[in-house]
């Protein structure tokens, strides 16, 4: 009994691996790796494994095997149709803070159609970016919060027009919550790798980008802007995280591809 006690929270070489479904080489390795914690028991002859890293690492797997199995996902620009679900999804992501209602959303969708775009799998809508172009005196004012989202008209909402300048406001980023970090981690490069396609393909039509903006006080949103290659600057509005990206002076290599796609138009007119 007092061994039975003594070992509960460890397992033996045998269970870890069954568990794991690994060889036990794989199995060591994963212990050299850090990953599962191991004692040998005074006087005995044979490790013990943590049951706790077991298990971690055993839903780690199958979550890793989820991602790798599920259908291929869709970056599509939304429509007037996609509003409610794609409002429906940004009422999730942020707990219904300064939701923009389908109605305005379809007004701005109307000024500029390309400033919405949606992640889908199977059909279903599990991620979105906004990327809107709005007048310097709209960013600003989001910027510190002197307006919100919500806030924001129509006439705030600046058209692409060839050869003319625009600043781009990151307004939202997202996926649907519930999840496993590994589901969110491959929508969220879905959604990155989609958003450096829009931006190319505005150069490839002649659109002139200034700068690109956005703020956030979420981990997922700060994360998402980091990996687009934004740089950080001193936060006007406490708990949030400015962002910006120069891109007359930005080396970054999707930018660099912004770029010569718009000398390539400049090239062709």
């Amino acid at each position: 009994m007092p061994n039975q006690i003594r070992f509960e929270g460890w397992l033996t070489a045998g269970e870890a691996q069954q568990l794991l479904g690994m060889t036990y080489s794989a199995l060591r390795n994963q212990v050299i790796a850090g990953h599962i914690r191991s004692m040998t028991p005074p006087g005995a002859r044979q490790a013990r494994y943590s049951k706790e890293d077991v298990y971690r690492l055993k839903r780690s797997i199958e979550a890793a095997l989820a991602v790798e199995n599920a259908s291929p996902t869709e970056f599509v620009k939304a429509t007037i149709e996609d509003m409610p679900a794609a409002v429906a999804l940004a009422d999730a992501v942020f707990g219904g803070v300064n939701t923009i209602p389908v109605e305005k959303r379809v007004e701005w969708l109307k000024k500029n159609p390309d400033i919405d775009y949606l992640l889908k799998q199977e059909g279903q809508l599990v991620g979105y970016i906004s990327l809107v172009p709005l007048t310097p005196e709209a960013i600003e004012d989001l910027l510190t919060q002197r307006r919100f989202a919500k806030d924001l008209t129509s006439s705030d909402i600046v058209p692409y027009v060839p050869g003319q300048p625009v600043d781009i406001y990151g307004m939202a980023i997202g996926t649907q919550p519930g999840v496993s970090k590994e589901q969110k981690r491959e929508w969220g490069a879905a959604l990155l790798r989609g958003t450096q396609d829009v931006l190319i393909d505005l150069g490839r039509r002649g659109i002139v980008i200034r700068s690109l903006k956005a703020h956030s006080n979420t981990p997922d949103g700060i994360r998402l802007m980091r990996h687009l290659g934004f740089t950080e600057t001193e936060a006007v509005i406490p708990n949030m995280r400015d962002f910006v990206i120069d891109v007359a002076t930005s080396g970054i290599p999707f930018i660099r591809r912004y770029k010569e796609a718009f000398a390539e138009w400049q090239k062709a007119r």
